[in-house]
């Protein structure tokens, strides 16, 4: 469900490229998605990672796929949301899976974009 709507999504919005936060589930759903139509990705990273998930793998073999690595000297749970807000600040646009619960890094991250004017598009399927 989530991959037919980002499809559709990507289709009627053509992105030049999308930022993708690379964490299971709909991050990585959403990049694999991207990756099928073409449509290069820049995963960011709170931190550089000791090793890749199988589905990782799969998305990075490919030379349409950056990586942007966050590593603040002290790496804590707001360095996410550093990530967060750099994926916002470079998008025009924000495809959002959130569970309309008021707490957590989606609803931070959306809290953000919100304040920055950007145009969210969120998923029904959660709500």
């Amino acid at each position: 469900m989530i991959a037919e709507w980002a499809e559709r999504e990507f289709i009627r919005l053509q992105p030049s490229v999308i930022y993708n936060g690379m964490a299971r589930g709909a991050d990585q759903i959403i990049a694999c998605v991207a990756k099928r139509l073409n449509i290069p990705i820049i995963c960011c990273y709170a931190f550089p990672k000791p090793y890749y998930d199988s589905t990782e793998q799969w998305i990075m073999t490919d030379n349409l796929v950056h990586f942007t690595f966050f590593t603040p000297s002290n790496f804590s749970k707001k360095s996410y949301y550093i990530r967060d807000c750099y994926m916002v600040d470079h998008a025009d646009i924000l495809l959002c899976v959130w569970d309309g619960v008021g707490t957590g890094g989606t609803f931070l991250t959306r809290n953000y974009a919100l304040q920055q004017k950007k145009e969210i598009i969120d998923y029904k399927g959660l709500m």
